[in-house]
C-alpha cells in the first residue's frame, strides 16, 4: 500500500461530496474526483480504495462493484434491502456506512477507507505469497521424473506433469480424459474403484486387505501403495508397465465441496515407470538361476571327483596285506567321503548358503554306521543339531572332526563286543556353536591302541582334532567319566 491513500470519491450529492474532501484531507488521505462512469474508469487505475453511494451513476456502478479491482466504501441509504446490500459489498474488502440525516457518517468515512485499504493490502500480500508458492510448486511438479496427476471425482484427469510425455502424451491431450483410457483394458477390473468394489461389498478389508485402486479415493493407512498397471503410449504400440501411489479424501457427510467446479473432491496419485527395473529383476532371476545351476554343478563333480579318490584308495587297500596299513587307508577312505557328503548335501539342497547340519550329520551318521559295522555290534547313533545351517568353511573341517570321533568311538569305545551309544550333537547360543560327540562306552582312561593312550589321552587324530577345532576358532574339552565326551565350542562366524 502506497504511504498516502488514495481516495476516489464518487458521490452523487456535491455537497456531500465536498464535506468527505475535507475529512480526508484532515485524515492525510490524497482524493479525486468522479462524476460519471467515465471518470471512474480514467481514474481507477490511480486510486486504492473508492467512496460511493448507491445512487451514483443511478445505481449502476454499485451494482457492479464487486468486478472492479479495488476496494469500494458504500453509503447506503437506511432503507436498503439487506439482500441487494450483500450483493453490493460481496467483496471481502469493502465496507459500507449508513447514510443518517445529520451526515455524522462522514467523521467515520476515514476510518472505513484506511480498514478497506488495509485489508486489500492484506489479501494481495497473502494472494502474492500464495501464487508465489503454488508457482513453486508447480515448477517442481513440472521437473519430477515421475508422473503426477490428479483425477477430479469421477475419475478425468485435470492435472497431469511433463513426465506423461514418457508415454507420448502432451498434458493437454490427456485433460478431461478418463483414467481409463491409459489403463490396459485387462488391468481395469483390478484397478478401477467402480467395479472392483462390487465384490468387496460387505467384506471388511481393513488398512492391509483394503484394495489397490487407480481411482483411490481414501487417504492414511488405506491409501494406494506400490499398484502395478500398465498404461498405454500413445500411438498405441506398447504398453509400459508402472507402480502407482494414490490417494484422496471423500466426503463422508453428503457435503459436496468446491473442488474442480463442484464435481467432487478427487484423487491424486504419482506413477513411476518400473519397466526398465521388471527387465533388470528378470534378467538378474535369471542369472542367479544360472548361477545356483552353477554352483551346483560344481559340487557336484567335487563330490564325484571326491568318490573317485575315495574308490581309488578302496583299489589300493585291496593290494595290501598288512592289517595296520589297510586301516590307515580306511581311515583315509573314510575321511574324503565325509567331505564329499559335504558338497553332495548342498548339491542336493535347496539353497546354496550352507550345509543343513541335521541331514548331513545324519547322512555321515549312517555311512560310518556301515563302514564299522555298528548295527551287528550292537551300537547305535543319534543325531541332534536343530536347523542349524552351517557355512561350507565351517562344515568341512567339522566333518573331519565328526568323522574322527565317531571312528574313535566305534574302535576304542565298544571293546568285546559291548553294545552301545554314540550321540552326536550341536547347538547353538550367544554367538557360538557347541559340538559335541559323546559314547557310553569305557571312555578315555580305559582305552588301549591307536588314538588314545592311557594316562596320555592324545594320538594323531586328536592332534588333528585339536588343529581342526584351532582352526574353526574354538577350543576342545575332553571328559572321560561314564564313557567318553568330546565338546568344541567356536564362533559362530555364519552371519545368523
Amino acid at each position: 500500500m502506497r504511504q498516502r491513500i488514495q481516495v476516489l470519491i464518487a458521490l452523487s450529492d456535491a455537497a456531500e461530496a465536498a464535506l468527505v474532501d475535507a475529512a480526508l484531507a484532515e485524515s492525510g488521505c490524497a482524493r479525486a474526483f468522479a462524476s460519471d462512469l467515465r471518470s471512474v474508469e480514467q481514474s481507477m487505475n490511480e486510486a486504492d480504495v473508492i467512496l460511493t453511494d448507491t445512487e451514483f451513476a443511478s445505481g449502476a456502478f454499485s451494482d457492479w462493484l464487486s468486478l472492479w479491482p479495488i476496494p469500494a466504501v458504500l453509503v447506503v441509504d437506511p432503507s436498503i434491502e439487506p439482500k441487494q446490500l450483500a450483493e453490493n459489498t460481496v467483496d471481502e474488502s469493502s465496507a459500507f456506512i449508513v447514510r443518517d440525516p445529520d451526515r455524522a457518517w462522514i467523521r467515520y468515512a476515514s476510518i472505513l477507507v484506511r480498514k478497506a485499504a488495509s485489508v486489500r493490502e492484506s489479501l494481495n500480500r497473502q494472494n502474492s505469497n500464495i501464487i508465489r508458492a503454488e508457482s513453486s510448486y508447480m515448477n517442481l511438479l513440472r521437473t519430477v521424473p515421475d508422473i503426477i496427476y490428479v483425477l477430479d471425482g469421477d475419475g478425468y484427469f485435470v492435472y497431469l506433469n511433463d513426465a506423461v510425455s514418457q508415454l507420448g502424451w502432451k498434458p493437454e491431450e490427456l485433460i478431461g480424459k478418463h483414467f481409463a483410457e491409459l489403463v490396459h483394458p485387462d488391468d481395469l477390473p483390478e484397478v478401477c474403484r467402480s467395479l472392483v468394489l462390487q465384490r468387496y461389498e460387505g467384506v471388511k478389508t481393513g488398512a492391509e486387505a483394503a484394495p489397490k485402486l487407480f481411482d483411490e479415493r481414501r487417504a492414511g493407512d488405506r491409501m494406494t501403495r506400490g499398484l502395478d498397471v500398465r498404461l498405454r503410449h500413445r500411438d498405441g504400440s506398447e504398453w509400459t508397465k508402472a507402480n502407482v501411489d494414490s490417494w484422496g479424501e471423500i466426503t463422508s457427510l453428503g457435503v459436496t465441496l468446491p473442488e474442480f467446479q463442484g464435481r467432487g473432491t478427487g484423487t491424486m496419485g504419482l506413477i513411476h515407470d518400473i519397466s526398465e527395473r521388471r527387465e533388470h529383476e528378470r534378467r538378474m532371476s535369471k542369472e542367479l538361476d544360472a548361477r545356483d545351476i552353477l554352483l551346483k554343478e560344481i559340487h557336484h563333480r567335487v563330490k564325484n571327483n571326491l568318490q573317485v579318490v575315495s574308490s581309488l584308495l578302496s583299489l589300493e587297500s585291496d593290494c595290501v596285506e598288512d592289517e595296520r596299513a589297510k586301516a590307515v587307508f580306511v581311515e583315509c577312505q573314510t575321511q574324503v567321503q565325509s567331505m564329499s557328503l559335504v558338497h553332495e548335501q548342498i548339491y542336493r539342497g535347496s539353497s546354496l548358503d550352507g550345509v543343513e547340519a541335521s541331514g548331513y550329520f545324519a547322512r555321515l551318521a549312517e555311512y560310518l554306521v556301515g563302514v564299522h559295522d555298528a548295527r551287528a555290534r550292537g551300537i547305535h547313533i543319534g543325531v541332534e543339531a536343530g536347523d542349524i545351517v552351517l557355512p561350507i568353511d565351517t562344515a568341512m573341517p567339522l566333518s573331519i572332526i565328526t568323522t574322527e570321533l565317531v571312528s574313535n568311538s566305534f574302535k576304542h569305545g565298544f571293546p568285546d563286543s559291548r553294545g552301545g551309544i554314540v550321540e552326536i550333537s550341536l547347538a547353538k547360543a550367544d554367538g557360538s556353536y557347541e559340538f559335541r560327540v559323546r559314547d557310553d562306552g569305557v571312555g578315555f582312561e580305559s582305552t588301549k591302541g591307536s588314538g588314545v593312550t592311557p594316562g596320555k589321552h592324545k594320538g594323531i587324530g586328536m592332534d588333528l582334532i585339536e588343529a581342526l577345532a584351532s582352526q574353526l576358532g574354538g577350543t576342545m574339552e575332553r571328559v572321560g567319566s561314564g564313557g567318553a565326551e568330546t565338546l568344541i565350542r567356536f564362533p559362530a562366524n555364519d552371519g545368523g
